[in-house]
């Protein structure tokens, strides 16, 4: 199988499935005074520094989630909060107001701050993860300084594609989209910018987030973060999107500043859900837009705010993708497409 789901999910990276083994059967409660809870205690503690070092961030503002969602959620669920129309459903349901695109899938900066008056905070992603679409995250943190108001943006998708230096109070981040494990994240405070717990109870996370820790998962995600790259370079998504812009492909967001794994592209004449059950079965994994709407019937809401006309298919590219395999994706589309056509 030829793997361009990315964006979904990437692998486990070998050094994050390694650093977790020994935590994956440990008793050991981080918040215990024996010496193994201690030492699970060090590990979260190092795990955080791992992070924090990623991102550029102060280590006391990493507070560990169960994914990207949660972390969304802590920082969007108090107050009023203007979303962009491209935001993942997480941020989405928190809106209490739209800021619209354009059609490359930019934030429309034009009469923002008027827009913002009486709000809590705007939330904006710094790239998309349909299209790849950056966000022109300084200019928006001075708009939102301007206003008043306080910035969160979901950076899920650029540990390892872009560089991850954010100006902002909230940052979310998700392990299982740099190499870590599924089902462990991290929200990124800004010193005094704390929001209320979501999760109520104990002490964990400094009082942020009951719960018992996950040690495995939160070691995991230390580790891939210690292995993330500055950045891809684009050549190779480069060279898949020229292949299918040959076969008649229209990609969405093109002309924007774009991550360098990212091709959402279109094909007249055949759906994208039919499309990918038939790479499928050539081989080839890739995704209808976003993977946690791909069972939805309903057009992408991310298209549908660029004014984009079709049914488009998003190839996600990972570090270790070769150019064998773009060039192999790319017959396998003519394939299909010379079938339906």
């Amino acid at each position: 199988m030829i793997y361009l789901d990315h964006n979904a999910t990437s692998p486990l990276r070998p050094a994050a499935l390694e650093a977790m083994i020994p935590w994956l059967g440990a008793a050991a409660n981080p918040f215990s005074a024996h010496a193994l809870g201690r030492a699970a205690a060090a590990a979260v503690d190092r795990a955080r520094g791992q992070v924090a070092a990623l991102a550029g961030w102060h280590r006391e503002g990493v507070y560990f989630t169960s994914g990207a969602t949660e972390a969304n959620t802590t920082a969007l669920s108090r107050g009023r909060w203007r979303v962009s129309a491209v935001e993942h459903p997480s941020v989405l349901v928190w809106g209490d107001g739209v800021v619209p695109v354009d059609d490359r899938g930019r934030v429309v900066l034009d009469g923002l701050v008027d827009a913002l008056e009486g709000y809590t905070g705007l939330s904006v992603m710094l790239a998309n993860n349909e299209t790849g679409v950056v966000e022109p995250i300084a200019e928006l943190a001075a708009l939102a300084r301007r206003a008043g108001v306080l910035l969160h943006v979901d950076a899920s998708q650029a540990p390892g594609r872009i560089p991850l230096r954010v100006d902002a109070d909230f940052v979310t981040l998700s392990a299982h989209k740099f190499g870590g494990p599924q089902g462990v994240g991290a929200l990124l405070v800004r010193p005094g910018r704390a929001p209320e717990p979501l999760l109520r109870g104990g002490p964990q996370e400094r009082g942020r987030r009951a719960g018992t820790p996950n040690v495995a998962g939160i070691v995991g995600m230390g580790a891939a973060a210690a292995c993330v790259l500055d950045a891809m370079r684009p050549a190779r998504r480069d060279r898949l999107e020229a292949g299918l812009v040959a076969l008649g492909g229209r990609v969405a967001g093109a002309g924007a500043d774009r991550l360098p794994n990212t091709t959402c592209v279109a094909f007249d004449g055949i759906e994208a859900a039919d499309l990918v059950m038939a790479l499928d079965l050539e081989g080839v994994a890739v995704s209808a837009g976003s993977a946690c709407a791909s069972g939805s019937p309903e057009p992408s809401h991310v298209l549908r705010a660029m004014g984009f006309v079709g049914s488009a298919v998003r190839f996600s590219l990972g570090p270790d993708t070769t150019d064998a395999e773009v060039d192999t994706a790319t017959d396998s589309v003519a394939r299909v497409l010379a079938r339906v056509g």
